[in-house]
């Protein structure tokens, strides 16, 4: 459960830094920032793999990129999550903190859904964004498989074997 909550998280806060920023490297830009993204796992080895993702951001930095989930540093709280916002123009680095979690599980089929609501910050970042700042909210929905124990049972242990991450953030943005 831990790891499907991280990703969630992760993209969730992927979404909030993508807003980021699309101006000259000369110039200072500061801004709103929405954006939204997709991500798209697999535990069908074990772990959770990331098959696909990709973020839209429209604000102060219009612009397509993906998210890449990353580990956390010693120190970090555990409701927190790393990512980076990967873009032609550089990376956003970003992390979220997790709030409020809703989560159902039908226990025939294993299918689960949870949301999320997270709070962000940006933390720096490389290319154009090096020295990136900003705040943001979101949410993140999650829709899934979950594997089944040898009893039978759901399993909230083990990587999902499939989901979709639907993210969701607005902010501000400065770079």
């Amino acid at each position: 459960m831990r790891r499907r909550a991280r990703g969630t998280l992760g993209a969730l806060t992927a979404v909030g830094i993508a807003l980021a920023v699309s101006a000259p490297a000369s110039a200072q830009a500061t801004g709103n920032e929405t954006f939204s993204g997709v991500i798209v796992t697999s535990g069908l080895s074990g772990e959770r793999v990331v098959v696909s993702s990709v973020i839209v951001a429209k604000g102060v930095f219009s612009g397509v990129g993906r998210i890449v989930e990353i580990q956390n540093l010693p120190g970090d709280p555990a409701n927190a999550l790393r990512d980076e916002l990967v873009f032609a123009e550089g990376t956003i680095q970003i992390v979220s903190f997790t709030g409020d979690v809703a989560f159902s599980l039908n226990p025939h089929s294993c299918l689960f859904t949870v949301t999320v609501q997270q709070t962000g910050e940006v933390v720096g970042g490389t290319g154009q964004f090096a020295a990136a700042s900003g705040t943001f909210t979101g949410t993140v929905t999650a829709r899934g498989l979950a594997p089944r124990n040898p009893d039978g049972s759901c399993s909230q242990e083990q990587a999902t074997l499939h989901e979709v991450d639907m993210l969701a953030s607005s902010g501000t943005l400065s770079f």
